[in-house]
């Protein structure tokens, strides 16, 4: 099923962000990778490859540090999830076939991974958490390391299983050795399933990579994990579809409800496509207020590249379930 409202949304925004992208690649404005690391499959995946590829560029020239690793400098979540910029640029320099670039962020992204329980470690503590280890499972398997894909998506099962009431919401981070941690309870560990505006994205990036890995290798039997995924957000707060933080779901869901023909999957990728068409800012671009803290982004165009970017991508993958450029 197409979704022309995702479509048009994604395209909006895709203009939005090339009034500020120069002829060498930045951004006006940007100071950090921050700005940077989804913006080229946003473009690439709105259709601007040419535009995807200039940013690339000026991401390798400006932030890739020698043995693959990214300058994170300025960027203030970057010492809690490191890996996660690496995973969408390894997605996008595979995309259009960067191989150089795809060879250094592969190379150390496969060197971050738990060998004993498929995770990936998201920060200098060994933290496994569920967002980090999926996307960066996606962008390995999108780049022909089907093992790391796979350790990944048995990670997200033994998360699964070892969930203690997915009534009550969704723990996200796992400590090797350890299991689940709760920590303090706060939405850095779990998404309560009581209160408004949690990480929703848990539930859709997980889905995500289920669905990508079940297309790829064949082995269907990972998109049930990832209904499984998906269902259990339906325990949440009213706003779990409406919210920013539920882009990732719609993901998910398109994806999953491409490969399995099931029109609930599509029912739900439609509520989130409406929840971000309300989102929308007149001008095209998304504000980030609230997205991870509670604290609004400040109102200028470097506030919203990362989120504009990010939803770009997701509605341009909503439309019809789409998996390639």
């Amino acid at each position: 099923m197409t979704q022309p409202k995702a479509r048009a949304c994604a395209q909006r925004g895709a203009a939005w962000l090339r009034t500020l992208l120069e002829d060498d690649g930045s951004f006006r404005g940007a100071v950090a990778l921050d700005c940077y690391y989804k913006a080229p499959s946003a473009l690439a995946f709105s259709g601007y490859t040419d535009d995807a590829v200039r940013v690339l560029d000026h991401v390798a020239a400006k932030y890739l540090l020698p043995g693959g690793d990214l300058d994170g400098t300025g960027v203030d979540w970057y010492d809690r999830f490191r890996i996660y910029p690496h995973a969408w640029l390894l997605w996008a320099s595979v995309e259009p076939r960067r191989a150089d670039l795809s060879q250094a962020l592969s190379t150390f992204l496969v060197n971050r991974q738990n060998p004993e329980t498929g995770g990936f470690r998201a920060d200098e503590n060994g933290t496994e958490e569920i967002m980090t280890t999926s996307l960066a499972g996606l962008a390995l398997l999108r780049a022909g390391h089907h093992d790391a894909a796979v350790g990944a998506a048995q990670w997200l099962r033994r998360v699964f299983e070892a969930q203690p009431d997915l009534t009550r919401g969704l723990l996200h981070v796992w400590r090797a050795g350890l299991g689940l941690d709760e920590g303090d309870g706060s939405v850095w560990f779990r998404v309560d399933a009581t209160q408004p505006r949690q990480w929703y994205f848990q539930y859709g990036i997980s889905a995500a990579l289920l669905a990508d890995l079940a297309r790829i290798t064949g082995d269907h039997s990972w998109l049930s994990l990832a209904g499984q995924y998906l269902r259990a957000s339906e325990h949440c707060h009213a706003d779990r579809y409406s919210t920013p933080q539920s882009g990732k779901i719609g993901w998910g869901a398109a994806w999953t409800g491409a490969l399995t023909g099931d029109a609930a999957y599509q029912a739900l990728t439609a509520k989130v496509v409406d929840g971000l068409d309300a989102l929308q800012g007149a001008d095209g671009s998304w504000n980030g207020e609230g997205v991870y803290d509670a604290q609004p982004a400040p109102e200028t165009a470097v506030a919203r590249l990362d989120v504009t970017a990010e939803f770009v991508t997701l509605l341009s993958m909503m439309d019809g379930g789409r998996f390639e450029l």
